[in-house]
């Protein structure tokens, strides 16, 4: 009976030592830009549905069911808010970051920015022509309101890649990824069209010559 007792408990160690391995602890850390006090907020994970309100600054830590892919995002009155994070979680790459900046009337009418850090690279020639087919490959730029020109409505109807405008407050991050995305779907446009395309464009992204 004592051995049977042992075996057991052996083995709920091994399923426990199991299912601790698959869970992600990550770190959520904030950098506030203004000199205000940030007073109420609410950090959300699309993927688990689940909702976290924040009411500081302070770091904290949340649970993952595992490594993977992750929609992370932070909404708040106060700021604008801007939500930076690795493309894929894993137990070495498990931080997210929560950017405030002060809110300003040119800024769009929204209060959260969510990018992932890495952007996939490896895309190939089929995958690229889904995302067109889909409507989702636009090329990033930053301006003060969130119109797209009527030009770039004419581009998109003959190459099938849009724009997505963003929020007039640049730095570093933002401008990397808008440059590493411009520069992913010009490199596709290069090997389907030659280099013609560039000229059709009514004003050049980021990372585009």
């Amino acid at each position: 009976m004592k051995k049977i007792i042992a075996t057991l408990i052996v083995v709920l160690s091994f399923i426990a030592a199991k299912a601790a391995e698959k869970e992600i602890i990550a770190d959520v850390v904030f950098e506030n830009l203004t000199g205000q006090e940030l007073k109420f907020g609410e950090f959300f994970i699309t993927e688990t549905n689940e909702k976290i309100a924040i009411n500081e600054t302070k770091s904290f830590k949340i649970s993952l069911p595992g490594t993977g892919k992750y929609q992370f995002g932070f909404t708040t009155k106060d700021f604008t808010a801007y939500t930076y994070y690795p493309a894929r979680i894993t137990a070495k790459q498990n931080i997210i970051t929560i950017r405030l900046v002060a809110k300003n009337e040119a800024t769009f009418n929204k209060n959260t920015f969510s990018f992932p850090m890495n952007l996939d690279t490896t895309l190939t020639n089929k995958q690229m022509e889904q995302l067109i087919i889909a409507g989702k490959l636009n090329f990033i730029m930053h301006g003060l309101d969130n119109k797209i020109p009527k030009e770039f409505a004419v581009f998109k109807e003959k190459y099938g890649i849009g724009l997505r405008k963003e929020n007039c407050v640049m730095d570093p991050m933002s401008f990397k990824i808008a440059t590493e995305n411009n520069q992913l779907i010009a490199s596709y446009l290069n090997k389907q069209y030659g280099n013609d395309w560039v000229n059709e464009l009514p004003s050049k992204p980021f990372g585009i010559k």
